[in-house]
């Protein structure tokens, strides 16, 4: 194989896909991408047997001299073509005793290959399964306005991924660690015939959160039982390099996910509504006070004044009254303030509401101009 491309060509593809890439694996090729070329396109896989990403893009006329295959490690790789300058050239080639021996200017750098056909690749489902259509922007904000609650070590390894379901051309996503709960929905069309979820891992939903854009094009979801699969279309900004078309798929976590609906309190009988930007800004201040463990701040819902508290074994203390439209009973409760500080980054509206019922029940906060998104927040117990 031999090739020769702009490096901020063959960065652009690599980059796609080394997310997906472990520094360290079990298995040694692993550690490495897995590069194709041929007259007509350049494609580089990146696994880890979880997420596999494959991305492609159209070679120029005569880039390719030689047609072949091989895997490189691909830190090193993607570290060599940083480390170039902007306008290189690159000479790629894999010589006879299969080594790969990279060029540009007057630099020349010699790395280890493994053989391609022993590169695994996660076993491809037919195409039966439940396929969704939903714009790249929507599956983006899907993730972006829930990813923050998934728990990140627990032995209820169901948790530490993303909940998607799609019922009645609606897509939710739904993420838990037990403290607090986040859902959000969008409009998206099906082939389903019944509600469909499937739980997706973190490190799919990273991935999945950086590769998608905020266009409005359509995207087409294939929920199979093991595997969810989309190709993903990414215009390039720079007008002289070719489209880059991925192909991501990822295996499911096996779990039942807990019926998040009997979570979400319903019927709350004290109602709360605060500016936006002063709750956040308020909150974060008095935090600074926090016992650094917990972070444990004390709300004081009166009439028309929430208080703010905050104190720590140093015997500091912080307090602040914010105003707030409330009529119901006074009521004390207290938070794990980077909880509600998590809810309040990914909310929009200029005002938030909270319904409450006691001072050890979950709290529902919500956005009235954003109705699709839904946030439970647990108080701690004092």
């Amino acid at each position: 194989m031999r090739l020769k491309i702009a490096k901020e060509s063959l960065l652009n593809v690599l980059s796609h896909v080394v997310g997906a890439v472990e520094r360290r694996h079990t298995l040694n090729i692993l550690s490495n991408v897995k590069i194709q070329a041929n007259a007509q396109a350049l494609t580089i896989t990146g696994s880890d047997l979880e997420v596999e990403l494959v991305a492609s893009t159209t070679l120029a006329e005569g880039a390719c001299i030689e047609a072949g295959e091989t895997t490189v490690p691909a830190r090193k790789l993607v570290d060599i073509c940083k480390s170039l300058p902007s306008a290189a050239l690159i000479d790629l080639q894999i010589t006879e005793d299969q080594r790969c021996i990279l060029k540009s200017g007057n630099s020349r750098f010699v790395l280890g290959t493994l053989p391609a056909e022993d590169y695994p690749l996660l076993t491809t489902e037919s195409s039966q399964g439940t396929q969704v259509q939903v714009t790249q922007r929507e599956l983006k904000r899907l993730f972006e306005k829930t990813s923050f609650a998934m728990a990140v070590q627990d032995v209820r390894f169901y948790l530490t991924g993303t909940l998607l379901e799609i019922d009645q051309n609606q897509l939710r996503a739904v993420t838990t660690d037990g403290h607090r709960l986040a859902l959000c929905e969008v409009q998206a069309s099906s082939t389903a015939m019944q509600a469909v979820q499937a739980i997706v891992p973190r490190k799919a939903v990273g991935e999945l959160q950086r590769l998608l854009s905020i266009e409005d094009d359509q995207l087409s979801l294939l929920i199979g039982r093991e595997l969810l699969n989309v190709t993903i279309n990414i215009a390039n900004r720079d007008k002289e390099q070719h489209p880059i078309t991925v192909r991501f798929t990822t295996k499911l976590i096996d779990g039942k996910f807990p019926d998040y609906r009997r979570v979400i309190p319903r019927g709350g009988d004290k109602h709360v509504q605060i500016a936006h930007d002063v709750f956040k800004q308020s909150l974060q201040r008095v935090a600074i006070l926090s016992n650094e463990k917990l972070r444990g701040v004390f709300l004081n819902f009166n009439p028309d004044v929430l208080q703010l508290r905050a104190n720590n074994p140093e015997q500091d203390e912080a307090i602040e009254d914010i105003a707030i439209q409330y009529q119901d009973a006074s009521l004390e409760m207290s938070f794990n303030a980077q909880y509600l500080l998590d809810v309040l980054s990914v909310l929009d509206g200029d005002d938030v509401s909270m319904s409450m019922t006691e001072a050890n029940q979950s709290v529902l906060v919500q956005d009235a101009a954003h109705p699709d998104q839904t946030y439970v927040v647990m108080p701690m117990r004092v």
